[in-house]
C-alpha cells in the first residue's frame, strides 16, 4: 500500500489561505447540516504537567471524509523552534478504511484556525470593516492577519501583547510581509476603541479582554482559549455580545469563556445564538444591524481539519507532491 506524507512545507504550498477559507466554510456548513460526525475532543494530560495530547476523530458524509487529528500542546515551547502545537492528521479511505496520508497537523491547524475566523468574520462583521485588532503575536496572530484581510478591506492592523518588545518585532515583521500599516498599542483597551474586528489569539489562562471595552458594531473572534479552564474574555464580554460557535456542543463542553458565563448564572440561550454554519444555511439570524456586537467562539473542530487536509491531499495527488512510501 502506498502512503503519502505531507510535510509542513508541503501543506503551506498546497493549502493557500483562500483554498482553506473555502474548506472551512464547507466544514461549518456541513457540521450545521448534520453531515459531520465529530465526538467532543478528548485529551490526556502529559505527566509532569508539561502539556496535553489531544485526539479528534471524525467523518463527513458527503463528500466522504474519514480521519483523525492527534496533536500535542506544550505551552512551554512558545518562542522556540519547536512550537507549542505538534502532531499529524491521518486520512483514511472512507470506503475501505485504508490509510491514505499523514499530513502535518501543526501547519493545517495554524492555517485552518485563521480560515475559520475569516469565515465567521465574513458572515458576521460589518462589510466595511477596515481596521483589525490582534491580541497576541504568535503563529495564530500571523495567520489571522492573513485570513481576515481576505474577507474584509483591511487597511490597518493594531497589535497588543504582554511583552511590548515582542509585539513591536511582530508588527515590523508583519508590516514588511503584508504591506499593511501595522502598529502596536501599549493599552489593550485601545484595540476595541479603534478597530471594527478583533482577534484574540493568546494562551492567557485568565481574561484580559473586558466587557467594558465593547462598542457598537464590533466583531470579535475569540480563538486562544480552547480548554475549559482558560478564558481570554470576561463574562461581561460574552453576555454583551451575540455569540456564535463553530460547533455548539464543543463550545458548551470546552469553551472556558462560555462556561464561566454559565457558572455566573447566565444561560446559554441568553447569549449563544447558534453556529456560524447555521447562519450560512439561513437557519439562525446573524448580524441584525450595523450596531450589533457579534462574537465568534472558536474551539476548532475536526471537520475543519478534514476538509483542509483533504484539500491539501487532493492537490498533492494531482501533482504527485510530498513523499510517497510503501506502508
Amino acid at each position: 500500500m502506498k502512503l503519502r506524507i505531507l510535510s509542513a512545507a508541503d501543506v503551506r504550498r498546497l493549502l493557500p489561505m483562500d483554498r482553506c477559507i473555502a474548506a472551512a466554510r464547507d466544514a461549518m456548513t456541513l457540521t450545521s447540516a448534520g453531515e459531520a460526525t465529530q465526538p467532543i475532543r478528548s485529551k490526556m494530560d502529559v505527566p509532569g504537567g508539561r502539556g496535553i495530547l489531544g485526539m479528534m476523530p471524525g467523518a463527513i458524509a458527503e463528500p466522504a471524509r474519514l480521519g483523525i487529528k492527534v496533536l500535542s500542546v506544550f505551552p512551554g515551547n512558545f518562542g522556540t523552534g519547536v512550537g507549542t502545537h505538534q502532531g499529524a492528521i491521518l486520512l483514511f479511505d472512507p470506503q475501505n478504511g485504508a490509510l491514505l496520508a499523514v499530513v502535518d497537523g501543526r501547519e493545517v491547524t495554524a492555517i485552518r484556525t485563521g480560515a475559520a475566523s475569516a469565515v465567521a468574520t465574513d458572515v458576521l462583521a460589518n462589510p466595511d470593516a477596515r481596521t483589525l485588532g490582534v491580541f497576541g503575536y504568535g503563529e495564530q496572530a500571523e495567520t489571522h492577519i492573513e485570513a481576515v484581510r481576505r474577507v474584509r478591506p483591511i487597511e490597518r492592523v493594531l497589535v497588543w501583547g504582554r511583552h511590548p518588545a515582542r509585539a513591536e518585532a511582530f508588527a515590523r515583521e508583519q508590516a514588511a510581509h503584508t504591506g499593511l500599516r501595522i502598529e502596536t498599542r501599549s493599552d489593550p483597551a485601545a484595540l476595541p476603541a479603534e478597530c471594527e474586528v478583533i482577534c484574540t489569539t493568546t494562551a492567557a489562562p485568565e481574561p484580559y479582554f473586558r466587557g467594558g471595552w465593547l462598542r457598537a458594531g464590533l466583531h470579535l473572534n475569540v480563538v486562544g482559549s480552547s480548554v475549559p479552564t482558560t478564558a481570554e474574555v470576561d463574562v461581561e464580554t460574552i453576555t454583551g455580545a451575540r455569540v456564535y460557535a463553530d460547533f455548539k456542543d464543543s463550545a458548551l463542553a470546552l469553551g472556558g469563556d462560555i462556561r464561566r458565563a454559565i457558572a455566573a448564572g447566565h444561560t446559554a440561550e441568553q447569549f449563544l445564538v447558534g453556529e456560524v454554519g447555521e447562519v450560512i444555511l439561513g437557519r439562525v439570524e446573524g448580524r441584525r444591524s450595523a450596531q450589533d456586537i457579534t462574537l465568534f467562539k472558536s474551539l476548532g473542530m475536526v471537520s475543519e481539519d478534514l476538509t483542509a487536509a483533504f484539500a491539501a491531499y487532493e492537490a498533492a495527488e494531482a501533482e504527485d507532491a510530498g513523499a510517497v512510501v510503501d506502508f
